[in-house]
């Protein structure tokens, strides 16, 4: 049984790669503008400048082809081709390249808000010799700018990863407590017309009630009939596969989404399900409505439950493929 189906609030991968792609294209206007300010236009820095933008395009082309561009180091792409043209710039448009030092603090902070902690203490030495090639440090300069690159990666690059992965955990905690029944550890229905057209016409929806439950409350009290819902759920989660989706539908009624499975697979499913169920001793029985997915899907279900019931409960109605439901 999954629980963790639920999409992500926090940007996706393609989301953040347009960003880097657009730290990417500032970088090289100012490239491309500081070479023109400082009259370094000829031959070989436009050829630098020309290869910019291509390297960039067959970087994100491989990325694409291989898979990886759904990884996150993938992004790690985006301040270094900026930072490796830099060094090229400085061989042929040094003047230019002295000018544009500060898109390495602005590649340090990238890092920090698209990667986790520590990620960006790599780019450390890589920024450092930057540095000395370009700016053509002595040995004191250096002493100096170390402690400086330093405190540059830890307010650009570490502050901000440790402050996006907080905002992580906090968007995970927010997420689980809105999509999951806080008794049982289902999910509850926030999200539940999303997965019923996730799984289509091509799944099937169980829809489940525990029999009496009432009447079990009433004689057991409310704390026992809380321990039978926990306890009903535990056995749906571990009975129910992997790639099922369950659900708290509200009170004793619960909910299955199955993707890829006809109603007589589901049945066979909770089956399963009642014979666990009946192990555990409380005495309360279920009775089920199980129907092929799709928008009406529950409703449907709702009125198979009700025939079950209506046959004296402890059974599970099916919908078929000929259009008569079957009592298992």
């Amino acid at each position: 049984m999954s629980q963790t189906s639920v999409p992500s609030v926090l940007d996706s991968m393609s989301v953040w790669h347009r960003r880097g792609s657009l730290h990417f294209a500032g970088s090289f206007v100012v490239l491309v503008l500081a070479t023109i300010v400082t009259g370094s236009v000829d031959r070989d820095s436009v050829v630098v400048l020309v290869a910019v933008p291509l390297l960039a395009a067959v970087s994100a082309s491989v990325l694409v082809l291989t898979g990886w561009a759904d990884r996150q180091w993938s992004l790690l792409m985006w301040p270094l081709i900026p930072c490796l043209s830099i060094g090229a710039l400085d061989f042929v448009a040094p003047q230019a390249a002295d000018l544009v030092m500060g898109l390495v603090v602005l590649s340090f902070l990238f890092i920090g808000v698209s990667q986790p902690p520590l990620w960006g203490l790599w780019f450390v030495a890589p920024a450092a010799v930057l540095y000395e090639q370009v700016l053509d440090l002595g040995v004191g300069d250096m002493v100096v700018r170390v402690p400086i690159a330093a405190v540059v990666w830890v307010v650009c690059s570490e502050v901000p990863a440790r402050l996006v992965e907080e905002l992580r955990r906090k968007n995970a905690s927010l997420v689980e407590l809105a999509t999951t029944d806080s008794l049982t550890g289902l999910l509850n229905r926030s999200r539940l017309e999303v997965h019923l057209d996730v799984a289509g016409p091509a799944g099937a929806v169980a829809l489940i009630d525990l029999d009496h439950f009432k009447r079990f409350n009433d004689s057991h009290g409310h704390v026992a009939g809380d321990v039978a819902l926990m306890d009903f759920a535990t056995v749906l989660a571990s009975e129910t596969r992997s790639h099922d989706l369950v659900f708290r539908y509200g009170g004793e009624e619960f909910l299955v989404v199955m993707a890829n499975t006809s109603p007589e697979e589901a049945a066979l499913v909770l089956g399963r399900v009642r014979e666990s169920w009946r192990g555990h001793g409380s005495g309360l029985t279920f009775s089920a409505g199980v129907t092929f997915g799709g928008a009406s899907a529950v409703h449907g279900a709702d009125i198979l439950l009700y025939a079950a019931k209506a046959a004296g409960r402890d059974r599970v109605v099916v919908d078929t493929a000929r259009g008569e439901p079957a009592v298992v």
